[in-house]
């Protein structure tokens, strides 16, 4: 009874912490919004899968920017946990990109803590601050499990697991998204051209000074701790190879 008074509770809180799915029925394939980079990298081409490129609304927009993310769910766009994505879309690809939690974790440090604008509730609720030093930050962030995480730090791992499996079909690094991205195209049958390579570099996302600050010995080792299944799965040689 108490489980389901706390479920019941956390939805209503949360209610989107674990719709990380956006499918695309059309196209038969789906992604995983798990490293905010490639979701930004990723926009023009998820307007095309979603079908609103063609909208009259963005017209003139450049489908890269963060001011056109609401209309993409206008199109023909799902966005669904694991659970409604395996009982309604059973044989959808699923794709995903991950990312050290590195430097995952330090694009959550300066978004969320060195931003100007004040904390979301949620951080605020989680006793977060924004004099935080990155060792503090992570210190928090280890002291959360998991099941009650932000998306921004929860483990790439927990948010493709589904009944003790990895949800998704196609699993690729950030750091190689040049060519990973035309896998992801091949796989959703899309046919999109872009005027210049779709290039990623973490300092582009992230100030040198942060990722400076996220070398630091100790850090690092909690990082490594708190995100060992990442690291165990994604990102020891041959990982993703098998």
């Amino acid at each position: 009874m108490l489980n389901r008074m706390y479920s019941i509770l956390d939805r209503r809180l949360r209610p989107l912490r674990n719709h990380v799915f956006l499918a695309f029925p059309k196209h038969k394939i789906a992604f995983a919004r798990i490293a905010e980079p490639a979701f930004q990298l990723l926009r023009p081409v998820l307007h095309c899968l979603a079908g609103t490129d063609k909208l009259k609304a963005l017209s003139g927009f450049d489908l890269r920017t963060a001011a056109t993310e609401r209309l993409l769910f206008h199109g023909n766009v799902e966005l669904l946990t694991a659970r409604e994505l395996k009982r309604r879309h059973p044989e959808m690809k699923v794709a995903a990109w991950v990312q050290d939690p590195m430097h995952r974790l330090a694009y959550c440090y300066e978004k969320v803590i060195l931003s100007a604008d004040p904390l979301p509730a949620y951080y605020e609720e989680r006793q977060f601050n924004q004099d935080m030093t990155p060792q503090e930050f992570v210190s928090h962030v280890a002291s959360i499990s998991d099941l009650e995480a932000d998306n921004l730090f929860r483990s790439q791992t927990a948010a493709l697991t589904y009944k003790g499996m990895l949800t998704a079909d196609l699993i690729l690094q950030l750091e190689d998204f040049d060519q990973s991205f035309a896998t992801f195209l091949s796989e959703s049958s899309l046919r999109f051209r872009t005027k210049s390579p779709v290039a990623y570099h973490v300092d582009n996302f992230v100030g040198r000074d942060t990722l400076l600050s996220f070398t630091e010995d100790s850090l690092v080792q909690q990082l490594r701790r708190r995100y060992k299944s990442d690291y165990d799965l994604f990102y020891k040689p041959a990982a993703l190879s098998a």
